[in-house]
């Protein structure tokens, strides 16, 4: 059986900026809403997305109903409950997740958005996004929880990956991971320095070994140094094959 989409497809998309998303018919409107409920804003409730779905996607009547709509709840029933695309009942549920999230703290909405650009690889915007919800966190009390430890740690992770290791190290302190801590440290230190720290600091014998362990130059470091010395076209070569090696087993890595 084939399913027969409601509306029509349309080849130029309507463009959701706050959720990074395009839809050319009703079905991936939908889908998008879906899956982003705690992400949604007056912004769905905008005169152009309702134009939208009358001209492009040939649905008068259901533009017409949406129009009618005050808040973004019922904007949400209205459109999954358009010719029974959805039952009642799992209308009835998406609505009530939803309202349940209009008392969710802004801070877990934000971090929601950075998750959600780090799976798209869009790192730099999910650090401000992150950033901005361990303010709030901090500004309300909430350094003490599980949620707050999460952040740190994909805070820490993503300031790593542009070797801020500083920074890094700051944010997998603050989350309780030792390990990460030290190798960032060792990373963002001279090799006297670190030595000086690991002194001062008394850290368990198996630790210290780990951390040695985890931070001896690589082999294929020692290479790199000897290519880049190279002047020539297969030293050249070998260097930038080398080095996206090196990237892409450090991104894994951390």
């Amino acid at each position: 059986m084939i399913y027969e989409p409601i509306g029509v497809y349309s080849q130029n998309p309507y463009h959701i900026p706050e959720l990074s998303a395009a839809v050319h018919s009703f079905e991936e409107l939908c889908f998008v809403i879906k899956e982003r409920l705690y992400d949604l804003g007056d912004f769905l409730m905008k005169e152009e997305l309702i134009a939208f779905i009358k001209e492009k996607l040939a649905l008068p009547d259901l533009s017409d109903d949406l129009r009618m709509e005050k808040d973004i709840t019922g904007y949400v029933r209205t459109l999954f409950s358009y010719r029974h695309y959805m039952s009642g009942e799992t209308v009835s549920g998406i609505v009530k997740m939803l309202k349940d999230g209009t008392d969710t703290n802004e801070f877990i909405r934000l971090i929601a958005r950075g998750d959600f650009l780090v799976e798209n690889s869009k790192y730099r915007s999910a650090i401000l996004l992150y950033e901005h919800a361990r303010e709030l966190m901090d500004a309300g009390a909430e350094r003490e929880g599980l949620k707050y430890r999460e952040l740190l740690g994909k805070l820490g992770k993503l300031y790593a990956l542009y070797f801020l290791f500083g920074k890094a190290a700051e944010c997998f302190s603050a989350a309780g991971d030792e390990r990460k801590t030290f190798f960032c440290r060792k990373l963002a230190m001279s090799r006297v320095d670190y030595i000086d720290m690991l002194v001062k600091q008394h850290p368990d014998e198996g630790l210290s070994k780990e951390i040695e362990e985890m931070t001896r130059e690589p082999v294929e470091m020692a290479e790199l140094k000897k290519r880049l010395r190279e002047k020539s076209y297969a030293g050249r070569l070998g260097a930038e094959r080398l080095s996206n090696r090196l990237k892409a087993d450090y991104r894994r890595m951390i």
